[in-house]
């Protein structure tokens, strides 16, 4: 049965399914289904491309086969909409939805066996009413969907909690471990934990001799933002510059992983792994969160550190600074012999009181592994407990710390704590001046 739905009751419904919990926080969730609803009362049914315009601000270079941004999107939608039809909109008199295979919404009214169609295409003959379907069965497949969605984007913590399935007992030390000042409070938390794995930030370039399309990453470029801020300096330099298109997470970020699920894995608890790209806002605001990666791609964390820590990433060298000493610390050697670099750990309360705790490679992206080995053994942890009673910090809530990491080659031999300071307040040289955009 084909039935039509005022207008007006549509837009009543997108602004309360736009308020509701799932999507009051969920930028670019509510950001597509007011584009997508927008669309569907014009009776279109708008292309990959076209939502890649005019949601996410994409140029012509954008390829839906190498750019997975729009079906993330979309999934996360679908996610959110099974949410609330699940919860507070399971009454509603009517539901959207984004059916599987394309971008076109629907409106399904609750009163009539779904699926009901009520949006016809412009100038169309409808096809005949499909037969009655069981009671609820739309709602089984939005749920169905979203939970795919959800095993999908797990899939690297799914292969780590397999290969550790055996459930050998606890080990002394890693009780140990747990039991440290740096870890017991995450490990002792009930929020949702979300590793976010540093991906690095690449985009497509023509090479003008060969015709082929390459994939470039480039230090000084590391976001979206900052291809654009440079494309726009060099605009003889903009033909044959693409958009980001891909993800590339390093070895040691990867290993890192294991290291620290580990640690926080306990039966019962909600732990997710994600790529900076794909974490939601809502998560950083409410789960507690483990970044391991370079520190030029802390992405929306930043404003959340930065407003705390003493020290700066500088691309033009590359090196970090220390903004109270204004001491500038820069790695030596060559790694292709031997070297020195140096790397932050910090731990800190994010705006919700959920713990933050960021392991990042400083100045040339090297040494993750080594100060992430240090700081989740137990006989790195009694070395670094020392120097946070040393500095009276033997029960912080929060530190920053700046660490060496000497190796030759591509092997890392050791990592060192060359500084230990507190992150409970912002620092003296902020606090009168707060960062723009800082909470």
């Amino acid at each position: 049965m084909v039935i039509d739905v005022d207008p007006a009751l549509i837009q009543r419904h997108l602004d309360k399914v736009l308020a509701s919990e799932p999507l009051a926080k969920a930028e670019t969730p509510r950001k597509l289904l007011s584009y997508l609803t927008e669309r569907a009362l014009r009776g279109e049914t708008p292309k990959e491309t076209e939502i890649a315009f005019d949601v996410f601000g994409k140029d012509t270079s954008f390829n839906g086969a190498e750019h997975s941004i729009v079906r993330v999107s979309v999934r996360t939608l679908r996610q959110k909409l099974a949410e609330y039809y699940a919860g507070a909109g399971r009454h509603d008199e009517v539901r959207f939805d984004v059916p599987k295979g394309g971008y076109r919404l629907t409106v399904t009214s609750s009163e009539t066996a779904p699926p009901v169609a009520v949006i016809p295409e412009p100038h169309t003959t409808m096809p005949p009413a499909p037969a009655p379907a069981r009671p609820r069965s739309r709602l089984f497949w939005s749920i169905g969907a979203a939970v795919l969605a959800l095993l999908v984007g797990s899939v690297l913590l799914n292969i780590y909690q397999w290969s550790t399935a055996s459930a050998e007992p606890v080990d002394a030390e890693l009780t140990r471990v747990r039991n440290s000042v740096v870890w017991s409070d995450i490990v002792k938390s009930n929020r949702p934990v979300t590793v976010i794995l540093g991906d690095l930030f690449m985009f497509t370039q023509l090479d003008d001799k060969t015709g082929r399309t390459l994939t470039v990453r480039d230090s000084a470029i590391n976001s979206d933002e900052e291809l654009r801020s440079f494309i726009a300096k060099h605009p003889s330099l903009a033909a044959g510059r693409g958009e980001r298109n891909t993800t590339m997470v390093q070895k040691g970020v990867a290993v890192s992983m294991a290291s620290v699920l580990h640690i926080v894995d306990r039966p019962g608890r909600r732990v997710e792994v994600a790529v900076r790209e794909d974490v939601p806002v809502d998560d950083i605001l409410n789960h507690d969160i483990i970044y391991l990666g370079p520190l030029v791609r802390l992405g929306s964390l930043n404003r959340h550190y930065e407003y705390r820590s003493r020290y700066r990433y500088s691309a033009d060298g590359p090196k970090i600074l220390d903004v109270v000493t204004n001491k500038a610390f820069v790695p030596e050697g060559s790694l292709a012999g031997q070297h020195l670099d140096y790397a932050l750990a910090a731990k800190f309360l994010g705006p919700t009181g959920n713990q933050i705790m960021i392991f990042s490679s400083g100045a040339r992206n090297g040494g993750l592994l080594q100060i992430v080995r240090t700081l989740t053994s137990a006989d790195g942890l009694k070395k670094f407990d020392k120097r946070l009673t040393e500095k009276s910090l033997h029960d912080p809530d929060s530190f920053e710390a700046l660490l060496t990491v000497t190796g030759f080659k591509q092997t890392n031999l050791a990592a060192d704590v060359i500084a230990v300071d507190a992150l409970s307040t912002p620092p003296r040289h902020l606090q009168s001046t707060p960062a723009p955009g800082s909470p």
